[in-house]
Parts: structure tokens; sequence; C-alpha cells
């Protein structure tokens, strides 16, 4: 197996407060798998002796990532994305899946160069961000025909003497 090389400008540090923190400890494994994947992701530089993230906001880590990274299902992932959201540890920037390559980007919100406002998941067991989740798109494929009602053979049986009626199939 061949070892990546280690960049200077990536990487991240929990901090015991978020380690330890309510809505932390609510996540399942997945979930956690998948936070630790959004914060490996951040870039950082330093400005006047702090770090600051260059990229938090723009930061993916996609479905088939994940499957690959973690070998579990798409309904995993986006049941730990879901969760992230209504802890309050990701917020949706950028919804994606236009067209081939466009993917959703989020902005982590453990990142220590946030206000203390921006940080939801300090607020978790108070409040929710449910309603943040983003839902399926609507899907116009199809609406005209789904759902039709066939007519049907009235008094009828599958291998019996009754022959059905009112409804001639040569007529149709």
């Amino acid at each position: 197996m061949k070892k990546k090389k280690i960049s200077k400008t990536r990487g991240f540090f929990f901090y015991q407060e978020v380690l330890q923190s309510r809505a932390y400890l609510d996540l399942p494994v997945s979930a956690r798998d998948l936070l630790h994947c959004f914060a490996l992701e951040l870039r950082f530089s330093r400005r006047n002796n702090r770090k600051v993230y260059t990229n938090n906001g723009e930061v993916s880590f996609t479905e088939v990532q994940y499957k690959a990274e973690f070998k579990r299902a798409s309904n995993t992932y986006i049941k730990a994305r879901d969760r992230l959201i209504k802890n309050g540890f990701i917020k949706q920037t950028y919804r994606g899946g236009m067209s081939r390559g466009d993917r959703a980007m989020y902005k982590v919100l453990i990142a220590d160069d946030l206000a203390i406002r921006e940080k939801r998941w300090l607020r978790y067991p108070d409040e929710n961000w449910k309603k943040d989740i983003p839902k399926a798109k609507r899907t116009m494929v199809g609406v005209d025909t789904r759902f039709k009602a066939k007519p049907t053979l009235k008094k009828s049986t599958l291998n019996g003497q009754l022959h059905p009626y009112e409804v001639n199939p040569y007529e149709h």
C-alpha cells in the first residue's frame, strides 16, 4: 500500500470540548467517521499568527468517497450527513448534483476560527437544525404516467369456471 504524502496545510485537531460535547456523543459511529472526513478536508493558512481555514464552506466529501473508504451503503452516508446537520456540526452551503462533477459543499462548524454564534453544536440539546436537512429533489419524470388505475376484470377467477364480464379484452 502506498503512503500518502502529508501536507503541511491540511489537518485538524479535535479539541476535548468537541469530543466530550453532548452533540458529539449522540452521533453514531458512521456520522463520527464522516465528521472526521469533513474535518480532514479543511486547509488552513496562518494570518497574524492565527490559523485560518481557507476552504471552509467549500468542503465536500461525496457519497462515492465515503462508500469506497468505509465500505458502507449509500443510505448510511445520507443518514450520517443528516445527523451531522441536525446536531450542528456541518451546514450545507451549496446543493450540488445539477450535472456531472457538481458536488454538494459544506461548512464545518467545529473550526476554531469561527465565532461562537456560528458553532451550532454548542447549543445542540436545546436546539436542533432538522429544518436545514436537504430534502429529495422533485422528479418530474413519469409524473403523467404513474399511479394510473387500469381497468380490472370483475368477478373473475384465475383457473375457475367463471368468466369475466363487463370488460371485453378485444375491444381495447
